[in-house]
């Protein structure tokens, strides 16, 4: 029998790695190169006795950086990771790919209403340098001398991220209401630093606001008339 020639995995790498090359999709062509240095280290393990160790040590650093790229293109495209809580939160970005939300997760700061008396979120024509999503649970709304409830999947404050300009309502979130909320100014600055991440945002949030413009809220979405409800508003306006 015709003993293995270790030349021919020489011939075998570089075909696979002149694959990798014509291939443009970041994922396949990572994945190709991983394959292709594995050949050549097999290559250099066989071709002498002893094996080619610094080739060897120097191919598995390629292989461990192109790994650790692999893993990034991972997750940026899946959700691979998230908590269930995350995941919740990205249904809503649906205009972001995965790994644009995990760059508006690193800015998210997640709370829970623990006043009893209620949380205020923004106050009516003030200017507010926060945005907030409400993730469980439904706050009051006061614009103007209308008032009303905006239940949970809903961003509060994109008036005022949107158009740089004071906020257009007094919202406030009662006791045990989870919501989460990001630093305007920052947000701005990873759109600038990412445009087709702001451009994505901005799109998601000016829906949100055509959304809430062209919904017509029943009477039982009124707030119940308490009291509480009344001097808190009144508070806070």
């Amino acid at each position: 029998m015709t003993e293995f020639d270790p030349a021919w995995l020489i011939y075998f790498g570089a075909a696979l790695l002149l694959m990798a090359y014509a291939i443009r999709e970041e994922l396949k062509l990572r994945i190709m190169i991983v394959v292709s240095t594995f050949v050549y280290i097999a290559y250099y393990y066989l071709v002498t006795s002893p094996p080619l160790w610094d080739a060897i040590f120097t191919s598995l650093l390629m292989v461990a950086v192109n790994l650790w790229v692999l893993a990034q293109i991972v997750l940026e495209r899946t959700r691979l990771r998230l908590s269930d809580d995350e995941k919740q939160l990205f249904d809503a970005f649906e205009t972001l790919t995965p790994g644009q939300f995990r760059r508006v997760l690193k800015l998210t700061k997640w709370h829970k209403a623990t006043d009893p008396e209620g949380t205020v979120l923004t106050r009516e024509d003030e200017p507010s340098g926060e945005l907030f999503y409400i993730m469980e649970g439904a706050i009051s709304v006061q614009k103007s001398d209308r008032q009303f409830r905006l239940p949970s999947g809903n961003f509060v404050g994109e008036v005022a991220y949107i158009l740089r300009r004071r906020t257009t309502a007094t919202t406030v979130a009662p006791l045990g209401v989870r919501f989460v909320k990001w630093d305007s100014d920052s947000l701005r600055q990873l759109g600038e630093k990412h445009p087709n991440l702001g451009n994505a945002l901005n799109a998601l949030l000016t829906r949100d606001l055509a959304k809430k413009l062209t919904s017509s809220y029943r009477p039982d979405d009124a707030m119940p008339a308490t009291e509480q409800t009344k001097e808190l508003l009144e508070a806070a306006g």
